[in-house]
């Protein structure tokens, strides 16, 4: 790091004297292995540290580690979090110990687990090298480039990443990865074996991975050749250098800084980058060239708020520049405005049709649901540019199983599963196929391998984890939620299953919404409320826990064959009272039959549109119907409720009953019949037995399958499925067929 990167990484970590020991200054110990100065401090850490004990334990614990104490330091991270479950350091240092124990998966899920809840450096490179170790180098790339942007001195996940980029045949990238470590550490043997592997590979024929060629960020100076001449030699360290001293002659020169920014990212250290743009803006706040590059730096960086108004301020000035399209694009995407986004893609396409710029276009296709042309595009691109097979073919299966064309996307996930079969990011699009096609066996074993590739949504406790074959009897078991409501709801269908193995204790996560109505239902089960976030303090106190599971791994247990799954009567128990009170209320709207509607379902990540209708569409089905109509649609109904009054057709609206989903159950408790389209309604009815009549997109989550009339989660279901995309008018003609004569029979009925 240069002069000015020193000042500007000291001005931001405001670095003061202290008179007791931080963490930090701990590890500084132990990574320069003065580890009986660092057990000492650690008992001296700062007053004002959170769960200042816990953190001095982990501390010690990671001194045993590394005194080769690997028993000593387990049991200390284990009294961690017997304390704090949620505790991102122990969860780290059990990482350390699993890994070099063999254990590589229970070693990933803990350090992924830190690496969601922390925002530590040393996480994500505990991660990426607990994916190196086993072989799933695409997830390793992952979490090691976040590492490296972390930290950019961590000569080690620079070092890993090299041997990462290395397996997946980025030469270039790995041979950029490999030299950095040797620039922060010339004596770094590891790095330069590797180095020095890589390069006896390519004089054996292999070829760095070309790349499109991207514009400079900065125009030619006359006082930055020398720089440049160092910096095309790979000298980047006397290139900051030259540089900085330059920068410092010239402080009103833009140009310099942008260069400066550039080495600093190639560097890897793109934050310091970053403030040394930000140094320049809060001198020269019209710079717009510097703007730009600012802006598109922080939206790269996943910064978008602070991102967002320097490159609209920028695109004011250029409107057609492509790189500040796409990082408006990118802006557009994560605020879920997918179609303004493409707007900005294909725009850029069309000034500057580079394969990374159709590649984004490819990506906007999926998002917007148009899989036909993305898979022209991508095929297109795959012809023109084999090296960007890999991200391009994950892209293409996941548009081939949108589309429905599983026998194409299906042996193109098995070649990548034959090909890298450590690697478990394609296992969940094949599961997502096998599930579809109610082949359950194969989906399942595939489902569960969602939790080595998550970025997210993993929740991780240090207890053994349930496998399904070892005996419950007299042991306690702890299932944890996860996933949305629905989902939930589903799965809960499993617990009858689990209590039949005859546990002492079954405790059960469940979100809080949906505690109520699960704790009625299964009564010999604990049922914790929670938000489902990951602090896990509802742990402590449960006493000894002999197992875990995910409430979303039971079916993998005991949902393998379609005649796995029970006919059952229903699971969920509604309150009496209240569908004794949602009655009244119902019969004072008119004599019936009462009927449920939904139209509305999923968000932007779960295809919302497919899912989903214009409330308007369900006039043909609701009216001149001898029938009381009830909205069961949860979210903002306000105006589809105005427009479907002013179209004839009321719907009866209690918000009560859809805020609180234990008075949700009792409605539909109360109701004849539910019609809705792919949402928790449908879980919810079908789990308390209730005839519940779904309308499906063509293809939709995998919950629902592609064959079956009735789904065999909820026997009193009917499936009704689109045979066209987005056309619902067929669904609705047919739904309106059935409706007349379910009428007439349950007219007959009631004489």
């Amino acid at each position: 790091m240069g002069m000015i990167g020193s000042v500007l990484r000291s001005l931001t970590s405001g670095s003061i004297a202290k008179r007791r020991w931080t963490p930090a200054e701990v590890r500084e110990l132990i990574s320069r292995r003065k580890l009986t100065e660092a057990s000492l401090a650690a008992e001296a850490l700062h007053e004002t540290i959170a769960q200042r004990a816990l953190v001095a334990l982990c501390l010690k614990g990671e001194v045993a580690f590394h005194e080769h104490r690997d028993a000593d330091a387990e049991r200390m991270f284990r009294e961690a979090l017997s304390r704090a479950p949620g505790l991102p350091d122990a969860h780290y240092g059990l990482a350390l110990v699993l890994v070099e124990q063999g254990q590589e998966e229970l070693a990933v899920l803990h350090a992924q687990f830190a690496a969601n809840n922390g925002t530590e450096p040393r996480f994500s490179a505990q991660l990426g090298l607990c994916h190196v170790r086993r072989g799933s180098y695409a997830l390793a790339t992952t979490a090691l480039t976040r590492a490296t942007r972390l930290d950019p001195l961590d000569k080690a996940s620079w070092s890993n990443l090299g041997i990462a980029l290395r397996a997946r045949r980025d030469v270039g990238g790995a041979r950029a990865a490999l030299r950095r470590a040797l620039e922060i550490d010339p004596g770094f043997t590891t790095a330069r074996s590797n180095l020095e592997a890589l390069e006896a590979d390519v004089a054996a024929g292999g070829k760095p991975v070309a790349q499109d060629e991207q514009a400079a960020d900065s125009d030619s100076s006359p006082h930055l050749e020398e720089v440049r001449r160092l910096r095309a030699t790979g000298d980047l360290m006397r290139a900051i250098e030259e540089c900085e001293a330059i920068y410092l002659a010239h402080p009103d020169d833009g140009l310099t800084a942008i260069e400066l920014f550039e080495l600093y990212r190639e560097q890897g250290d793109t934050q310091t980058g970053i403030d040394a743009l930000r140094a320049y803006l809060s001198v020269h706040p019209d710079d717009t060239n510097v703007v730009s590059v600012l802006g598109r730096a922080l939206v790269k960086e996943k910064e978008y708020r602070q991102g967002k108004p320097l490159v609209e301020s920028a695109l004011q000035q250029w409107p057609n520049d492509v790189r500040l399209l796409l990082a408006m694009a990118d802006i557009r995407q994560e605020q879920d405005r997918f179609a303004d986004a493409g707007v900005l893609i294909e725009k850029a396409c069309e000034i500057e049709p580079s394969a990374t710029n159709r590649a984004h276009l490819a990506t906007s296709l999926v998002a917007r649901y148009r899989y036909r042309e993305a898979i022209e595009l991508i095929d297109e691109l795959l012809a023109e540019w084999p090296h960007m097979a890999e991200e391009l073919l994950a892209m293409r299966v996941h548009a081939l199983t949108h589309a429905g064309r599983h026998d194409e996307a299906l042996p193109i996930l098995d070649r990548a599963i034959a090909e890298a079969p450590r690697e478990p990011i394609r296992r969940f699009p094949r599961a997502t196929i096998h599930l579809l096609h109610e082949r359950y066996a194969e989906g399942w074993d595939d489902y569960a391998m969602r939790t080595l590739s998550s970025v997210k949504h993993l929740r991780m406790l240090p207890f053994p984890m349930w496998q399904g074959h070892e005996p419950l009897e007299g042991k306690t078991i702890l299932l944890l939620a996860e996933q949305g409501l629905g989902d939930q709801v589903m799965f809960a269908s499993c617990l009858p299953d689990l209590l039949a193995r005859s546990p002492t204790r079954v405790i059960v996560e469940v979100v809080d919404r949906v505690a109520p109505t699960i704790a009625r239902s299964f009564p010999t089960c604990e049922i914790v409320a929670t938000r489902q976030d990951n602090s896990f303090d509802w742990v402590v106190g449960l006493g000894r826990i002999d197992y875990f599971i995910a409430i979303g791994d039971l079916p993998r247990l005991f949902r393998r064959r379609h005649e796995d799954f029970p006919a059952h009567q229903g699971y969920l128990r509604a309150d009496p009272d209240r569908v004794r009170y949602w009655r009244e209320q119902l019969a004072a709207r008119g004599p019936g039959p009462y009927i449920g509607v939904s139209w509305r379902g999923g968000n932007e990540a779960t295809r919302r549109a497919l899912r989903t209708m214009d409330v308007l569409q369900l006039a043909p089905l609701v009216q001149g119907k001898r029938a009381e109509w009830v909205c069961l649609q949860y979210g903002d109904v306000k105006d589809d409720l105005a427009r479907t009054a002013a179209h004839g057709m009321p719907l009866h609206y209690w918000a009560e009953s859809i805020k609180v989903l234990d008075d949700f159950a009792a409605l539909i408790t109360a109701l004849d019949l539910v019609i809705t389209v792919c949402n928790t309604t449908v879980h919810y009815a079908g789990a308390l037995n209730r005839p519940v009549w779904i309308m499906a997109p063509r293809i939709p989550e995998w919950r629902y399958g592609l064959h079956s009339k009735v789904l065999p989660w909820y026997p009193s279901s009917r499936v009704f499925r689109q045979d066209e995309t987005e056309n619902w008018q067929r669904v609705l003609e047919t739904i309106d067929d059935e409706f007349k004569a379910w009428r007439r029979k349950r007219d007959q009925a009631h004489g």
